[in-house]
């Protein structure tokens, strides 16, 4: 069976553990992803060595920080004990619609973020959440940025021309001093 080219796959979640006796994953959801998890029917689990699996959910529901799901053919605690710390993937055309105002880290990666003040920074290279909310990582003239992705930096998100607008406070970005 041949699977999805990788940028065709978006990561969703990580194996964090199991629940019960019936082989529940916990899902930890990945920033930007945990809106979909409930509404996914197939998922690819990556294995350590790259190698990827797809599985049929046959249940999945929120319980506290995670999301647990039961995957077909894999319905006790001895099937799912191995998949602990697998990534979980979704195919990017089987996520839902995201409300307005929202993205999909697939669509963030490698936009060129733009200053008000200070113009290009550089490209977005990943995406992290903190207990408060998700930091972008931008890589580019000034090295790395961490950006809060909150509405008082983050002005606009253009995916058509592929560019992210900014409005960073003084001290954020390295070398501010030379401003």
């Amino acid at each position: 069976m041949t699977h999805p080219a990788p940028a065709d796959l978006m990561a969703v979640g990580v194996v964090a553990g199991t629940h019960g006796l019936r082989g529940d994953l916990k899902l930890r959801a990945l920033p930007t992803a945990a809106p979909a998890l409930p509404h996914l029917c197939e998922l690819y689990l990556q294995a350590p060595d790259g190698s990827l699996t797809l599985h049929r959910i046959l249940q999945s529901k929120p319980h506290k920080q995670h999301q647990l799901v039961r995957l077909a053919g894999l319905e006790s605690l001895d099937a799912v004990q191995p998949l602990v710390g697998q990534t979980a993937l979704a195919r990017c055309q089987d996520l839902p619609a995201h409300p307005p105002g929202t993205n999909y880290w697939f669509e963030l990666e490698g936009l060129t973020v733009i200053d008000k003040r200070r113009g290009p920074l550089g490209r977005v290279i990943g995406l992290f959440a903190t207990g408060a909310h998700d930091i972008l990582t931008v890589e580019g003239e000034y090295g790395e940025v961490l950006i809060p992705f909150i509405p008082q930096f983050v002005l606009k998100t253009d995916l058509a021309a592929r560019e992210l607008q900014v409005d960073l406070p003084d001290g954020l970005v390295p070398g501010d001093d030379a401003l």
